[in-house]
């Protein structure tokens, strides 16, 4: 991974790059039966994706203690371990995104990963989907306050030599928007994520995009300016 200069281009991971809220919901079901919970909505469980994993827990089960916060590290820990099946996997890239990376990195862009995930798995899923090379860093909730705490995205920008008007963070939730605007950096939401784009718009977003031909025009236009 190569820094690549003072203009910042931060990332959310899930629904914003990787299409992947429809495994992360099945494996949240997945976990929700074996250990025994009420089900979850599943309009719910893709509505917190994006927040960090304990409040993402409390979300979807208020009453939830030691116990049960031991359960779901249980389960997570026997898949990843294979003791225990993992739920089918569905992610893909979405359409231009690998293009648009590669992009703004030749632009001088540099390109970071502000993500909910922990780190422990982050960095193979990155290389699983071709794309470990375009990123300076990685920003994850073991690391920090998580969003919409703008911790991970001030790290991010210390890191590249990034001011605020220099940065430009894209997501698909209303916490990837909020981050940003608490750390005074350009917001972009993109359309096909999990939270709507009037949402979007409410938590404070200065563009909304439908493409990542629009995600590339808008890093520029936002930040090569206050560079």
């Amino acid at each position: 991974m190569k820094k690549n200069g003072a203009l910042l281009a931060a990332f959310d991971l899930d629904g914003t790059l990787l299409d992947s809220a429809g495994s992360i919901v099945e494996r949240v079901i997945a976990c929700w039966e074996a250990c025994g919970f009420p089900p979850p909505d599943p309009a719910l469980a893709r509505r917190i994706i994006g927040l960090p994993w304990q409040e993402s827990v409390l979300t979807l089960l208020p009453d939830a203690g030691p116990d049960e916060f031991a359960k779901i590290r249980a389960f997570y820990e026997d898949v990843r371990e294979g003791r225990r099946a993992a739920p089918p996997v569905s992610e893909a890239l979405f359409e231009g995104a690998r293009g648009t990376l590669e992009q703004l990195h030749d632009r001088g862009f540099a390109l970071a990963i502000v993500t909910s995930r922990n780190s422990d798995r982050l960095a193979e899923l990155l290389s699983q989907h071709g794309i470990d090379e375009f990123f300076f860093a990685c920003k994850t909730a073991d690391m920090g306050p998580a969003k919409p705490d703008p911790y991970l995205l001030r790290a991010a920008m210390a890191e590249a030599g990034a001011s605020a008007k220099s940065t430009v963070m894209i997501g698909d939730t209303t916490f990837d928007i909020e981050m940003a605007v608490e750390a005074g950096a350009g917001a972009v939401g993109v359309s096909w994520g999990v939270h709507e784009v009037g949402e979007l718009r409410t938590a404070g977003a200065h563009r909304i995009v439908d493409s990542f031909g629009d995600v590339r025009d808008a890093a520029v236009a936002m930040t090569e300016a206050g560079a």
